[in-house]
């Protein structure tokens, strides 16, 4: 006859499956599911309830319940939970057993107990303050049917073993999933950009391109990245690009800036370093870099009005700027504003004086970096 597992054997199972289920929300739910049924509880129930108004922006729900019951729980019952009001001036960690708190009369007088559950059959709760960073907070739920015992002291033991990692992972599940988040909106908004960004190491290995980065490195003749290696098509430029990539993630961390494509309008190459901290460095120890692609063929969204509030330059000389950004020529802006050479010049120098700008490349990159 085999041997039942000590509590200290279990609880480390426990807390194993939850370590695991920081990163993978599958093995969260498994491990919450472990818990339940080392506990005796058929059903289990987490739900993120935010303390400013209390919606539930998040929750996990255990395989066999009834989803819709517990979305009708997160629309209905969560403000009026006496279960949740307990832990009011408890801690994180804290866990209560139900009918310790609440004896039958309360119990009967609750829509939570005589509505939500009784309608799923469930009643007897064990409740858990996993996480509370003062905005939020997670709590859990484990449930025992109604012709069940209520939960006693083997189930509090278990718990208080438990408790100590279960508060580390949740916290550590906490910070990963607003990571995912910002990392998600931060893609998203990069693939909205008018230029292409791409993340690569010292090697030119390719960690991330946006959409327009992936065109570029797919269709352009100037730039290509056969097996996620980034290269320029050309030796020069080439060599150029892996120095600035070596100063990008060395100790000096210096940025660069050259030409790709050859004349009469290249396309611009700004590489940058990646400080490590930064959510598209994907939490990784190795060095990297962003790239920026300018090309002059894309259209710029910033219209003169911007310019004019950045630069604090008049219209004309904005819409020289914005011209030159987009691949005008001086002789081609002349002639489409039907104004003279030495007109043009004219604003080209105050341009320059009032950006600090000593070549029109230099402008031209500054008027895309606002873009």
């Amino acid at each position: 006859m085999a041997t039942r597992a000590s509590l200290p054997d279990r609880s480390r199972l426990i807390a194993a499956r939850l370590y695991e289920g920081i990163a993978a929300p599958e093995q969260w739910q498994a491990g919450l599911g472990l818990l339940a049924a080392e506990v005796g509880g058929q059903a289990f129930h987490q739900v993120t309830v935010n303390l400013r108004d209390g919606s539930v922006p998040d929750s996990v729900i255990c395989d066999a319940a009834p989803l819709h019951k517990f979305a009708e729980y997160a629309e209905h019952y969560v403000r009026d939970d006496e279960r949740l009001t307990l832990f009011a001036h408890l801690r994180e960690g804290s866990f209560i057993l139900d009918h310790e708190h609440l004896d039958r009369r309360q119990m009967s007088r609750s829509a939570v107990y005589a509505d939500f559950l009784r309608s799923v059959d469930l009643r007897h709760t064990l409740c858990v303050l996993q996480r509370d960073d003062g905005q939020t907070r997670d709590y859990l739920g484990i449930m025992r049917p109604v012709d069940h015992r209520p939960y006693g002291e083997r189930e509090r033991a278990l718990l208080e073993l438990v408790m100590p990692d279960m508060v580390r992972a949740a916290g550590l599940r906490a910070r990963m999933r607003q990571l995912q988040r910002e990392a998600l909106l931060g893609r998203a908004a990069l693939d909205g950009l008018p230029r292409g960004v791409a993340i690569v190491d010292i090697r030119g290995q390719v960690e991330y391109a946006n959409a327009r980065a992936e065109r570029y490195l797919r269709v352009s003749p100037w730039a290509s990245a056969k097996g996620g290696m980034l290269a320029m098509r050309d030796a020069p430029t080439q060599r150029r690009l892996q120095a600035a990539l070596k100063q990008a993630c060395s100790a000096g961390r210096k940025a660069d800036l050259f030409p790709a494509g050859g004349s009469p309008a290249p396309a611009w190459i700004t590489v940058l370093p990646l400080d490590a901290t930064h959510l598209l460095a994907g939490l990784r120890d190795t060095p990297l870099a962003m790239l920026i692609f300018s090309v002059p063929a894309d259209s710029l969204p910033l219209d003169a009005r911007l310019i004019i509030q950045a630069l604090d330059i008049t219209p004309a000389e904005a819409r020289l700027a914005h011209a030159l950004a987009t691949g005008q020529t001086l002789k081609e802006f002349a002639a489409a504003h039907a104004v003279s050479p030495e007109t043009v010049r004219s604003h080209l120098k105050n341009l320059f004086r009032k950006t600090g700008c000593r070549r029109q490349v230099e402008l031209v990159q500054l008027i895309r970096t606002l873009a």
